[in-house]
């Protein structure tokens, strides 16, 4: 992806945009909450990546581990390609920094999937799962998806964190909190560094 393109970054939550401002000080970012759309003038930019955390689908998966999808689909089944150079220079860019990446289809939901729906996803082809990105990607002449795992089927998380500000005051969601507290951030500016070597070369990676 050369420097000169205008690149959106599309994250969910705060904390995804705050790893993307630090680690690719070049690229626009948008915030658009959780299951949030951008706004229309994201078509004015040449390439639009949904960028952040999501959630792995398949047991051989762990925290940390890069995502760059190859196409993103809903739950109605409508999908869209994503980029063919964006993907490879994403890809090009989570190997040069050494993490590990996994490609694929990603599924967008309109709810958090977690227990025995994590399985039924994967079947159906999907290797992660995000819920923004199929709204992003109608949005763009050019789009990516660039996602790092945050939860697996080996280290669930409870649906309650669909609802951040809700699940914080339920004593029982706290161990999960000081977990979640650590890894988000960090796996943001995963996220951030990612996108940046794939736009300048000579990143370090940090996190």
């Amino acid at each position: 992806m050369p420097p000169d393109q205008r690149v959106l970054a599309v994250c969910a939550m705060g904390m995804e945009a705050w790893g993307v401002r630090r680690r690719a000080r070049a690229v626009r970012v948008v915030k658009v909450g959780i299951g949030g759309t951008p706004p229309g003038r994201a078509a004015q930019h040449s390439i639009v990546i949904s960028t952040g955390l999501c959630g792995g689908l398949t047991p051989d998966q762990v925290p940390g581990m890069v995502v760059i999808g190859t196409t993103v689909a809903d739950e109605r089944g409508a999908t869209f390609a994503c980029d063919p150079q964006v993907v490879a220079a994403l890809e090009r860019a989570a190997q040069s920094l050494g993490f590990a990446v996994v490609t694929g289809p990603v599924i967008s939901t309109l709810a958090m999937v977690t227990g025995a729906d994590r399985a039924t996803w994967a079947a159906r082809g999907h290797v992660a799962v995000d819920m923004e990105s199929a709204l992003a990607a109608p949005t763009a002449r050019r789009f990516g998806v660039l996602r790092v795992i945050l939860d697996t089927p080996s280290r669930e998380l409870s649906p309650a964190w669909a609802k951040p500000g809700r699940a914080i005051l339920n004593p029982a969601n706290w161990g999960e909190a000081i977990w979640l507290a650590v890894s988000g951030p960090r796996y943001s500016l995963r996220a951030g560094a990612v996108l940046e070597a794939a736009l300048f070369s000579d990143v370090d990676p940090e996190v």
